[in-house]
């Protein structure tokens, strides 16, 4: 019995039809000289100007050919960084605050510190168990600044950051009361408050402290601690004031595995003075 012959495969390197191959990659702008971009070559790869070559496809344990999308996957990363950074919503005096660039003058210091970046370091597992983490004291000795370290390092990890006021989140809930079409409603603006990777709520103990506010914080505290989210508390008041103006349930749910830490030293904000000779 006379077999019947199999079609050749144009691209092939032993056809003829590795010519019409290379004159695709030549009039695709590819360089015709490399055939791992052919399609009966595996992996595949793909030229990024700023981060080099990125393969887009792969052969599996079972053989079969699994394809990516061909977008430089660096590229990608750091384009929903930018997004995530924007979402953020981090004061513009903070954007350029780092671990690096926090100044060490004394222990307590050293210790926030040490404290804030194991937090950033380890927040995959933070983020499993939900710890939180209280940064409170006096004014101006860093709280935003390691804060905002911290937000830095979670958004680079690919967790969404959200920081805000007490008194911006507390407003945002009372706007949902204003009948308008299309407003979203109060549990809606709730559920996004605790839908967030990492929740940096500034400036707790500055609003007016009624039940009204205290029910507010309640329910976005509550709920973060119902999804296992991990929220960050910044305040210039003590801890027992803090307790008092979030209400002792709130606070309770803040401390389950969470630290506190105590800002005592001196504001940098004021500067040093100096004596005339």
């Amino acid at each position: 019995m006379r077999k019947s012959k199999q079609p050749e495969n144009p691209f092939s390197p032993r056809s003829p039809g590795d010519r019409m191959g290379k004159d695709l990659l030549a009039r695709w702008g590819f360089d015709p000289k490399n055939v791992e971009i052919l399609p009966e070559h595996h992996p595949q790869y793909r030229e990024c100007k700023r981060h080099g070559r990125y393969p887009i496809s792969l052969v599996d344990e079972q053989g079969v050919i699994r394809y990516r999308t061909p977008v430089c996957p660096v590229c990608a990363a750091e384009q929903a960084s930018r997004r995530l950074m924007e979402g953020a919503a981090i004061p513009k005096r903070f954007l350029n605050c780092s671990f690096d660039n926090y100044v060490v003058e004394c222990e307590g210091q050293q210790t926030a510190l040490m404290v804030c970046r194991d937090y950033a370091l380890h927040f995959a597992d933070r983020y499993r168990r939900g710890s939180c983490l209280i940064l409170c004291g006096l004014p101006g000795t860093g709280k935003n600044h390691l804060a905002t370290a911290i937000a830095q390092a979670v958004l680079f990890q690919g967790y969404s950051v959200l920081q805000i006021t007490a008194h911006d989140l507390i407003a945002r809930i009372r706007q949902t009361w204003q009948r308008e079409e299309g407003r979203r409603g109060e549990r809606e603006v709730i559920r996004e408050f605790a839908t967030v990777g990492l929740l940096i709520l500034d400036e707790v103990g500055k609003t007016f402290g009624g039940d009204g506010e205290r029910v507010h914080l309640f329910e976005v505290i509550d709920n973060r601690y119902r999804e296992m989210k991990p929220t960050l508390i910044l305040s210039n008041e003590s801890v027992e004031r803090i307790e008092q103006f979030l209400g002792a349930a709130a606070f309770d749910r803040l401390c389950q595995d969470g630290e506190v830490l105590f800002f005592d030293w001196e504001s940098h904000r004021r500067g040093r003075s100096t004596r005339a000779s």
